[in-house]
């Protein structure tokens, strides 16, 4: 892990308050909670931009690709 940062989060008073009865470090907590969900962002966008480029992209007919395979064969072969 690289250098710490400060984060502030607002919570209703009420709230603090039951974190303090709790033995719980909200530090490590947060940090723990964070990560996934910036990894759950990140393929989210991914996928999302893959989706933008099928569709700007369309459908290649299966006899395109089959010919495609069999140059791509013959080439490695000579």
């Amino acid at each position: 892990m690289g250098r710490l940062v400060n984060v502030s989060v607002k919570v209703p008073e009420e709230i603090r308050k039951l974190m303090r009865e709790v033995d719980v470090n909200w530090s490590e907590y947060l940090r723990e909670t964070i990560e996934p969900k910036i990894r759950v962002e990140i393929a989210k966008d991914a996928a999302r931009r893959l989706d933008e480029i099928r569709e700007r992209t369309g459908k290649v007919p299966t006899e395109d690709l089959v010919r495609w395979i069999r140059e791509d064969r013959e080439r490695s072969l000579k």
